[in-house]
């Protein structure tokens, strides 16, 4: 009777059983060991292979890979090339069982799969023969190692813990932060991303913006990750969340104070929760605006009819453009731009006069920010009597002066109130602005006002466009005119403060104190 050609899979490769494979490993901590190294693994097991008349097919390294899962690349191969036939493995030869796996579970199916596929694993520094007494050694080897893995996670975890409790950030560091060392110990640090992080938390907490549009403000601004692309929307709502950016630790159930600069505010980050609570929904007033179209009701025909924007469909894509109603031609979107960049850059500054209104500046910053401060600081009074009017009325409840139903509906009121009063202090971005920033801004404005407004969010765009020409402008199809432009000494707004209402002006105003209607940008 004939027999047949095909050979069991649970079945040694008998053909040529002398054909074995090589599988080395090293995860990112071990490399630093010299004794335990790729190179030093893989010398041992070739000098097995030779001294047992294995014949070494291949050689699988695992570089920087934990064993503390079956999944990875190198030894996911190593499994598809001993299942198939014609490779005729007949072993596996390893360093140490843990260099193959540190959970017995794993080993336990990684041994059995292999051999399915007729081969055997042979360590090259642990002894233990194919018999019930060399299966038992096996096992308790594989046990000794996940044991080591327990103890190392464990140490591992206790580290953690007692760094968090110094207040330390010990794990990998959020956008906005870096990993370093300090006095040689671990945590973070703020990074040239916090400023961006810190906008971000700041426009969502003044509610004039939706939360999806702040993220893409803050992407096209340049909030990039470690590995240097833009945030996800996800990332983004998961950071508004992070109270890691307001210095507090929460690992294991517990929650302690960092030691390292918290990039905002306890208070600033309440009321972005506030918002999102809100679904993160932009005020109405907001929803006039909009980033496509900066210049609608800014700008007028000569018959006073107010300029708006649209898209228009093509064939293949869709195209923007400017136009007065119902009525007139269509101006394309970018050319229009063009030329009102042009009329904003016609009265750009020269250095010596930006040098006269930095020396300004520094002069009579702090004077000029006193409104704001104080207007601050009645604002984070009136939360504190909010607050302690909540208190209040919890205190009357419980001694049973009013029900449970006035309570609730009290707090709501309250709270609404605190929401709102947030709102209005966030607005307040500018309270501890320092002149040098002032002065930064304003210089860069002065010397080329259309790079500024370019890049700005459209909320600034508008100020700055009714900041330089107070009056809008006219278009009577061909160029811009207007009957007013801003003086220096409104320089303030530019920074969102009140800097000064006076001020000598010798030498420091533009070239042309007024302008005629109309104004050439060719």
């Amino acid at each position: 009777m004939p027999t047949s050609n095909k050979k069991d899979m649970t079945e040694p490769n008998n053909h040529n059983n002398k054909r074995a494979v090589i599988y080395v490993r090293v995860s990112t901590t071990e490399q630093a060991d010299e004794g335990n190294s790729l190179a030093t693994q893989e010398k041992s097991c070739r000098e097995f292979a030779s001294k047992n008349g294995f014949e070494v097919a291949a050689v699988f390294i695992e570089r920087g890979e934990s064993a503390k899962t079956a999944d990875r690349t190198e030894l996911r191969k190593l499994l598809e090339f001993c299942a198939q036939k014609k490779n005729g493995i007949g072993a596996a030869i390893i360093y140490k069982i843990d260099r193959l796996s540190r959970n017995t579970d794993d080993y336990s199916q990684i041994r059995l799969l292999l051999k399915r596929y007729g081969v055997e694993i042979k360590s090259t520094t642990e002894y233990f023969e194919n018999t019930p007494a060399g299966r038992f050694m096996e096992n308790i080897i594989s046990n000794v190692a996940q044991f080591d893995n327990d103890v190392r996670a464990e140490r591992c975890s206790n580290g953690m813990r007692e760094a968090m409790r110094e207040g330390r950030y010990v794990w990998m560091a959020s956008v906005g932060y870096s990993n370093v060392r300090v006095l040689e110990k671990a945590t973070i640090a703020s990074n040239n991303m916090a400023q961006l992080v810190r906008r971000g938390f700041e426009l969502v907490a003044t509610g004039m913006h939706a939360t999806e549009e702040v993220w893409r403000m803050l992407c096209v601004e340049g909030l990039l990750k470690k590995n240097g692309k833009p945030i996800t929307k996800n990332y983004f709502y998961e950071m508004l969340r992070n109270e890691l950016y307001t210095g507090w630790i929460e690992k294991f159930g517990e929650r302690h104070k960092g030691t390292f600069e918290p990039i905002v505010s306890e208070e600033l980050f309440a009321q972005v929760q506030r918002v999102l609570k809100n679904k993160g929904h932009k005020v109405s007033q907001y929803k006039a605006d909009n980033p496509d179209f900066p210049l609608r009701r800014f700008i007028s025909s000569p018959l006073g009819v107010k300029l708006t924007g649209s898209w228009s469909k093509g064939r293949s894509k869709k195209y923007a453009f400017y136009r007065f109603g119902g009525k007139g031609g269509n101006y394309q979107r970018d050319e229009f731009e063009k030329q009102f960049a042009a009329t904003m850059d016609s009265y750009r500054f020269e250095s010596a006069d930006i040098d006269k209104l930095k020396r300004f500046v520094r002069t009579e910053f702090h004077e000029a920010t006193q409104h704001e401060r104080e207007n601050a600081g009645k604002l984070q009074k009136r939360i504190q009597e909010l607050t302690e009017c909540e208190t209040s009325l919890i205190q009357k409840n419980l001694k049973g002066v009013f029900s449970d139903a006035v309570l609730k509906e009290q707090l709501v009121l309250l709270d609404k109130e605190k929401a709102d009063t947030y709102a209005a202090l966030a607005s307040l971005r500018n309270v501890d602005t320092s002149p040098e920033e002032a002065i930064e801004f304003s210089e860069r404005y002065l010397a080329r006002p259309s790079t500024v407004w370019r890049q700005a969010d459209i909320a600034t765009q508008t100020k700055l466009q009714w900041f330089q020409f107070p009056s809008g402008l006219m278009f009577d199809g061909k160029e811009f005119g207007t009957a007013e432009v801003s003086s220096v000494f409104k320089a303030k707004d530019l920074i969102l403060s009140p800097l000064s209402a006076s001020v000598d002006p010798t030498g420091i105003e533009p070239v042309a104190s007024s302008v005629p209607r109309k104004r050439s940008t060719k």
